[in-house]
């Protein structure tokens, strides 16, 4: 059977280059009481990232600014990063966004009503029928369950041609006016950016594609809600995140990917290149010992960490957008894209390359 198909995918990055000591040094000045122990500063210095890229100069996190001065900040970055990366995403492909027929936005950093693809819709002169979906709540998950869904869409529209647009402003959600250890783990791992990939319907002749979605799946971990969200709170969204996520991960991972694979006839031998959600190193290193993986085979989803951070529903999707431009896997290798988010969820796509 044809598949929907992958034409290209591209990302889009704030301006701002802070390195991991950088924020360190921000941190120690925002919480001096906490940061003076060398336990906290390891969290830095173990958290496998390098630098990352803020949509603001460190001293605006610093200041003690509300819900409302972060989320205008983070839907004016969120409309420029994924703007541009969209139109990237379009000119690798060959391909006018007129020809556009849905657009799925994904993000959990920010709110907006209208939301993301509806005002990037406005402001870039998309087509007026271009049907929308936007995804909110997916979280870490988010990017593998927008290409699902922008699939599963090509598939009843196989002459169609969808976007996935994932735009994240993680630092947006930081606040220094409640000194907690999670504030630190996340000022350790997170980043901003923006990707996009664009597909095609197996009969929607245009660009040249270089890879299918084969398949989807989820795996809905019970008893997890606790593990990985937000609570909202008087001062915006405040991050949740437990401890619990590395068991999780480790004790689900191969139990939610085994059976999915096998359903497409295949075993984790027969996986040539694996795109992991980059959570945390220890996520990294969870998912190694679930599915007995090596680090030479998570080693896009480490690089993805060192450069750029946890870059929550986008991280994936930069991923991959690695994989295309860097490794040009070859034809007929399969690669097997999963992220673990809020739910607690394992989501997935067997993808093949052509």
């Amino acid at each position: 059977m044809k598949q929907p198909k992958i034409l290209a995918a591209a990302t889009a990055l704030p301006a701002r280059r802070y390195t991991q000591q950088e924020i360190l040094e921000a941190c120690a000045v925002a919480f001096p009481d906490l940061m003076r122990g060398p336990a906290h500063r390891g969290i830095f210095e173990n958290a496998g990232v390098a630098e990352r890229y803020l949509a603001e100069p460190l001293p605006f996190y610093l200041e003690s600014n509300g819900f409302e001065t972060r989320n205008n900040a983070y839907l004016r970055h969120a409309l420029a990063l994924s703007g541009a990366a969209l139109r990237s995403c379009a000119e690798r492909a060959g391909l006018s966004l007129d020809a556009l027929s849905h657009l799925v936005s994904v993000t959990t950093t920010g709110l907006a009503t209208p939301s993301l693809e509806a005002r990037l819709a406005q402001e870039m002169s998309l087509p007026r029928s271009m049907a929308r979906t936007p995804i909110f709540g997916a979280g870490c998950a988010g990017g593998a369950v927008g290409l699902a869904r922008a699939a599963e869409f090509l598939r009843g529209r196989p002459e169609g041609v969808a976007a996935v647009l994932s735009a994240e402003l993680c630092s947006l959600c930081f606040d220094p006016a409640e000194p907690t250890l999670l504030k630190i783990v996340s000022a350790a791992l997170f980043g901003d950016g923006a990707a996009t990939v664009l597909l095609a319907g197996p009969d929607a002749e245009v660009g040249r594609p270089v890879a299918e979605v084969v398949a989807s799946a989820s795996f809905l971990i019970p008893d997890s809600l606790h593990v990985m969200g937000w609570d909202f709170t008087e001062r915006g969204m405040r991050l949740l995140l437990s401890p619990d996520a590395m068991r999780v991960v480790e004790e689900n991972a191969r139990q939610a990917v085994e059976p999915f694979l096998k359903s497409q006839g295949l075993g984790l031998q027969d996986v040539d290149l694996f795109l992991l959600h980059p959570g945390s190193l220890k996520i990294i290193e969870s998912f190694e010992r679930a599915l007995g993986l090596s680090c030479e085979d998570t080693r896009l989803s480490r690089d993805s960490l060192r450069r750029f951070g946890n870059l929550s529903s986008a991280s994936v999707l930069f991923i991959l957008e690695e994989a295309l431009r860097l490794r040009r896997p070859q034809a007929g290798s399969h690669a097997l894209l999963t992220a673990m988010g809020p739910g607690f969820s394992c989501e997935m796509s067997l993808l093949r390359f052509l």
